[in-house]
């Protein structure tokens, strides 16, 4: 007759050497004589569970529950299985099952710390893991735990998650998500290279970590190092390909690599795998309105209202949205809702909107008030954030497009579509007297709020070799830091600065007037020189905002724009000297 508890130890000592066949085959004779042994039946399942056999190692450890619910580790077990292929729901069951049976176990109370920050219940996590760390203080995954129940609650820098996590790998320096953990942190608090190192340890340790992977991608995308996070992306996508966030993340990347193509089947692969994510429909957005699809493009755009960031932009207002009916009695608000250039770009739609209704009010920052009130047809410009005036109807200032079913042939383009205000005029009349050579304005930089600037942005370094052209005067249009930069480059006596001056819009569009050419890049006064019908040279990253367009040198948006684009990313050199040797051979730029 089998001894069965002499052939359980036989079967336990072969596994826990790793023979898993052999330990099996020993479980399973013992389960033709005993069918109901609930230890074979539980062993079986973990070895079912080693094998990756999901559910038949739930069906034997449960039916070995069935046999015996008295022992705590067939639960605990249960639990363990159920986390490994993502069933949390389940596992906390099964853990809260083993601690009514045997309440000290400092594993299980973490295990369940782990289960219920995978389902987003922190404050419950973060009880769990500090009673593991009573009953065991030295356990690093209840640290772990803690510290991940911390940044759930509070954020990723959360007071108390750092100790936690580093309490963490003192006690066990081979946890790959305590790394990972401080990653997190450390990129939240702006500590880039710190991060990266700990993402790094983390893969060390665990290259399966899709999250490392990820976060490594977008720290190369913040650096403007695209081909690096376009290998993050894939690898995480190669671990889970049904990752929404990887499939999202790898469509941004590609796009700022110039690969529109295989950016938008990205964007698709994300949106089949998640249909409701708002930042990919507007990343996508992008894209399609770029490559000139604008009809999609529009549509797709007013899921930015569903984004994180829009979100906090969009005022309140209980009045309803505007669908471009016409209406001569309505009162119509449209708001500015981004940047102060697309404000400036999009205003040109506002004698549209007064003409299909009976008055316009305009909602905008305080700066362009004075120039968006010389706009056609605007009735009243209120600055924003103060009360609104009566009003039937909104719509945000960008989904005029969409309302115009705008396409590459339609958009409104007569320039000047602004003027400079009578007052501002006044305060900027030029010197009649002044030495009769061409007016050149100039603007380096955007602002460093904007999430392109560092792509966007060439400073005034690059622009050097323009100040080599004798026939000429510059004049800065550069409010913000520009004073600073050209103290510092020593071009005080060849770039006048009245834009340090500069209160609002109005003054800038004054200066512009009388100019004979502006150059900036991809910044406000671009969009304001070409909104006063001013010849304007663009300066534009490699791959530009979707505005731009691709491969053109022209603007649909403003007909006296010229754009000067880098052949590669950064070579601002190279965009610089075709726009010198343009302005070269044109003295009277």
């Amino acid at each position: 007759m089998v001894d069965i508890s002499e052939s359980l130890r036989r079967g336990m000592a072969l596994h826990q050497a790793g023979n898993l066949d052999a330990a099996a085959a020993v479980y399973q004779d013992i389960l033709d004589i005993v069918p109901a042994c609930a230890d074979a039946l539980h062993l079986m399942g973990l070895i079912d569970h080693q094998r990756g056999s999901h559910e038949e190692a739930i069906t034997k450890i449960s039916q070995a529950i069935k046999i015996d619910p008295k022992v705590a580790l067939y639960h605990t077990n249960l639990g363990r299985v159920l986390r490994a292929f993502g069933q949390d729901g389940e596992a906390v069951t099964a853990y809260r099952e083993a601690l009514v049976l045997a309440p000290d176990q400092a594993d299980v109370h973490s295990d369940l710390a782990a289960a219920l920050v995978a389902l987003g219940d922190y404050a419950a996590a973060r009880t769990r893991a500090h009673r593991a760390l009573e009953l065991d203080p030295s356990m690093a995954e209840a640290h772990l735990n803690l510290g991940l129940a911390y940044q759930g609650m509070d954020g990723p820098d959360a007071a108390g998650a750092e100790d936690a996590l580093r309490a963490a790998i003192s006690h066990d320096a081979n946890l790959a998500g305590a790394w990972l953990g401080l990653g997190i942190l450390m990129q939240a608090q702006g500590d880039t290279v710190a991060a990266a190192d700990n993402y790094r340890r983390a893969l060390d340790l665990d290259g399966g970590l899709v999250e490392a992977h990820v976060n490594l991608g977008n720290l190369a995308r913040q650096g403007c190092e695209f081909q690096t996070a376009v290998a993050c992306y894939r690898r995480a996508i190669h671990l889970v390909p049904d990752s929404a966030t990887a499939h999202g993340n790898l469509g941004v990347a590609l796009q700022e690599t110039g690969q529109t193509e295989a950016a938008l089947a990205a964007y698709d692969a994300a949106l089949v795998r998640d249909a409701e994510d708002a930042e990919v429909h507007r990343n996508r957005a992008m894209l399609l309105l770029q490559i000139g699809r604008f009809a999609e493009g529009w549509s797709e755009f007013e899921w930015r209202w569903k984004t994180a960031r829009f979100a906090g932009l969009k005022r309140a207002n209980s009045s309803p949205r505007w669908d471009g009916r016409s209406a001569p009695r309505m009162t119509v608000l449209v708001t500015a809702e981004q940047g102060y250039g697309d404000t400036v770009q999009f205003a040109r739609y506002l004698p549209l909107v007064r003409q299909r209704v009976g008055r316009l009010i305009v909602e905008c920052p305080s700066p362009l008030v004075d120039l968006l009130e010389t706009a056609e047809g605007v009735d009243l410009v209120v600055a924003s954030g103060t009360p609104l005036p009566p009003h039937d109807a909104q719509i945000p200032l960008m989904s005029l497009p969409g309302v115009f079913t705008t396409d590459l042939d339609t958009i409104p383009s007569d320039v000047p579509y602004l003027t400079v205000p009578a007052a501002a005029v006044e305060r900027w009349r030029g010197d009649e007297d002044a030495e009769p050579l061409p007016r050149i304005g100039i603007a380096w930089k955007g602002s460093p709020d904007h999430p392109r600037d560092r792509v966007r942005s060439p400073g005034l370094e690059p622009f050097l070799p323009l100040f080599d052209l004798s026939e000429a005067r510059f004049i800065s249009l550069q409010r913000d830091g520009g004073r600073d930069d050209i103290e510092r480059l020593g071009l005080g006596s060849r770039l006048d600065d009245p834009a340090s001056a500069f209160v609002d819009f109005a003054d800038a569009a004054a200066v512009i007037a009388e100019l004979d050419h502006v150059i900036a890049c991809d910044t406000a006064m671009a969009h304001l020189a070409g909104a006063l019908g001013k010849p304007v040279s663009i300066l534009l990253p490699h791959v530009a905002e979707w505005r731009w367009l691709e491969d053109r040198d022209d603007s649909p948006w403003y007909p006296t724009a010229r754009l000067f684009r880098q052949s590669a990313l950064g070579d601002w050199a190279g965009a610089v000297a075709a726009l010198t040797a343009e302005l070269g051979r044109n003295t009277k730029v």
